[in-house]
């Protein structure tokens, strides 16, 4: 008889987590995650040594980590740019769909060029840090204003995108980020922030954004931890 009462327990306790399951909203990748973990908790089960007391926290980041989440971007910038948002060398807006970084020009290119100023890299360095734990899709795009380009270009589209895709190709120098996750795109003077009425003006169009965005397949994307060689790996992952 006690068997029929522990198949009731049961029963009751698994209708529960899962009333608690449907009153939070998730997407497929953070459903995947749960679903994995329920299949291997009513799998075969097998015996494990453990040194520390689990903790609520860890197991739930370790869980939803690969889940893109705004205010999970937005604080790892926060934390890793710290000192660059202060002095005001980098922008950060948070959208409804995207985190945009924003470079400024002076920092980051000398007027008329596309080689990257040394000042510049040190960010850069901290930013792919950010880019290699965060599950998302990232565009890098760059914008001028509508002077002249001079005479390195044809056009203001030709030093964007030249631009753009010099600060993609820094970042993805030390091979710890996976190429298809980066796009390089340049607007020219197509996407003005403020009317290029004034130097000033002028000056805070001319800029190069990194932006973060929702993975288009969140259910293949994975970002993996370091390696013992201390590689970040990251994968996509088959589709089954």
């Amino acid at each position: 008889m006690w068997m029929v009462t522990f198949g009731d327990l049961m029963s009751l306790l698994l209708c529960f987590f899962v009333l608690l399951l449907s009153f939070s909203t998730m997407d497929p990748a953070m459903f995947k995650e749960v679903s994995g973990s329920l299949t291997k908790a009513f799998g075969v089960q097998r015996d494990e040594i453990t040194f520390d007391i689990p903790k609520g926290i860890d197991i739930i980041s370790r869980e939803f980590d690969p889940v893109f989440n705004i205010d999970v971007v937005l604080e790892k910038i926060k934390s890793t740019i710290k000192l660059e948002l202060i002095k005001g060398e980098v922008e950060v807006e948070a959208l409804e769909d995207k985190v945009v970084l924003r470079m400024k020009d002076e920092i980051t290119f000398a007027p008329g060029s596309d080689e990257l100023q040394e000042r510049a890299k040190p960010i850069l360095d901290n930013i792919r840090t950010i880019i290699e734990t965060v599950p998302a899709d990232i565009t890098v795009a760059g914008h001028t204003d509508d002077s002249p380009p001079g005479i390195m270009f044809r056009s203001n589209w030709h030093l964007s995108a030249a631009r753009a895709a010099s600060v993609a190709q820094y970042l993805l120098a030390p091979h710890t980020i996976i190429p298809e996750r980066i796009a390089a795109v340049g607007y020219g003077d197509t996407r003005p922030r403020f009317p290029n009425d004034t130097p000033e003006n002028r000056a805070r169009n001319r800029r190069v954004e990194i932006i973060f965005l929702q993975p288009k397949n969140p259910d293949d994307f994975t970002v993996k931890p370091l390696d013992e060689k201390g590689l970040l790996e990251q994968e996509i992952m088959p589709t089954f």
